[in-house]
């Protein structure tokens, strides 16, 4: 039985007009990526802190200053001028800017809850990177947070926090 076919052959010259895009393409496939922003290294932090408050019920409007360590930072301080606590169910925010010594920043949203204690608090909740500057421009990231702080006067007090979680840092890879 013969058989026949339609098929066109294909020219040599043809084949080699396929071949250099195709090889282009293997190429771009399959090499080593550098460093993508998006990568993620262990984030801690740790900080001594003062605070003070003003109470407009039911609400707690504190600002907070403190100073101590974190991996890629360093020595660093930490600030907030807008945490909320609402002081019937103890559901907090506030959003912290971690600054080391060379000015570079992070800066966390920070979601958590907070127990009354006839003394002071105690608080655990999470946080998420939003911003930062020098090396940290761009970086993302995510963890917990505990802490706890006291109070010292009616509308002021000390305390102290940590953060661990991961940490991207897109601007260092430039």
């Amino acid at each position: 039985m013969k058989t026949t076919s339609n098929a066109t052959p294909v020219s040599p010259r043809r084949i080699m007009c396929l071949a250099g895009p195709l090889l282009a393409m293997a190429a771009l496939v399959f090499t080593t990526q550098p460093a993508q922003a998006d990568e993620h290294v262990p984030f801690r932090a740790a900080f001594t802190t003062e605070f003070g408050s003003v109470v407009i019920p039911p609400i707690a409007h504190i600002a907070v200053i403190g100073e101590g360590n974190a991996t890629h930072l360093g020595k660093a301080t930490a600030v907030t001028t807008d945490q909320a606590v609402n002081l019937i169910t103890g559901q907090t925010s506030a959003t912290y800017t971690f600054t080391s010594a060379n000015g570079d920043t992070v800066v966390l949203e920070m979601e958590f809850q907070t127990t009354f204690l006839p003394s002071g608090v105690t608080f655990e909740g999470t946080y998420s990177v939003t911003e930062g500057t020098g090396r940290f421009a761009g970086a993302t990231g995510s963890g917990t947070l505990i802490g706890s702080a006291a109070f010292t006067g009616p509308n002021n007090g000390v305390g102290s926090f940590t953060v661990a979680g991961t940490i991207s840092s897109p601007g260092s890879l430039k």
